[in-house]
């Protein structure tokens, strides 16, 4: 079946690049176009760098480890850890999108709120999902915030992308919120990436980004491996 995935990433080749749907071009980031906090991938490199295959659909697809910054300070420095930088957030919120998929927007691959004020990174054992033991709440994970719904209805999509359509380009984006968001009025089975983007409004101090560069290949023998480029 192969060769079908390929024939439909020749035909939307160009179909790609819907970086104005990205969620730091929506509306709730019009006072605060241009990223000011510090968002690292110590696991892959500087962003730009290429998504290694064990990060990757058809390997572990772990979710790498992130670290940032707290806002800039009025006078430009980024937030210490007791500056303004840090009294100023509430809450984070992060998510994961690819805007070279071909589709009407970028494609969701992950979504998440109630990141507790005082947390400056994540890893992959904070996307486990609870047991049902652990908590009332189906969404909320082991990092002790939530997820939103993706595209499948799952906590993460890793890189996957069509076969032979090209490099695709994985958002990481880090945002400070001025107050929490109201999960009370979120959808109970499970909060979409427009519900989630309007809560932002009137909320958001600061952002950042990484992004990561994933593409898949057919190589030797007309086997498929996913390859980073």
């Amino acid at each position: 079946m192969d060769y079908i995935e390929r024939l439909l990433a020749f035909i939307l080749q160009n179909r790609r690049g819907h970086d104005d749907g990205l969620i730091p071009r929506t509306p709730p980031f019009a006072h605060v176009r241009e990223p000011t906090i510090t968002l690292e991938c110590p696991d892959i490199g500087p962003t730009g760098s290429k998504i290694p295959p064990k990060y990757g659909f058809f390997e572990a697809g772990e979710f790498p480890t992130l670290k940032w910054t707290f806002p800039p300070t009025e006078t430009g420095a980024e937030g210490q850890e007791d500056g303004e930088g840090r009294k100023e957030v509430k809450e984070w919120f992060l998510a994961v999108e690819d805007p070279d998929a071909p589709m009407s927007e970028p494609v969701a691959h992950g979504l998440y709120y109630s990141i507790p004020a005082e947390r400056r990174s994540v890893s992959h054992e904070d996307f486990k999902k609870l047991s049902s033991s652990d908590s009332t709440d189906y969404f909320t994970l082991k990092g002790g915030f939530k997820y939103g719904l993706n595209r499948r209805k799952t906590v993460y999509i890793p890189p996957r992308g069509l076969l032979g359509h090209g490099p695709h380009r994985y958002f990481f984006e880090i945002v400070a919120l001025s107050e929490p968001i109201d999960t009370e009025k979120l959808s109970v089975t499970g909060a979409t990436r427009e519900e989630l983007v309007k809560k932002l409004e009137g909320k958001v101090i600061a952002w950042g980004q990484w992004v990561g560069v994933w593409e898949r290949h057919i190589v030797l023998y007309g086997q498929l491996q996913d390859r980073w480029m």
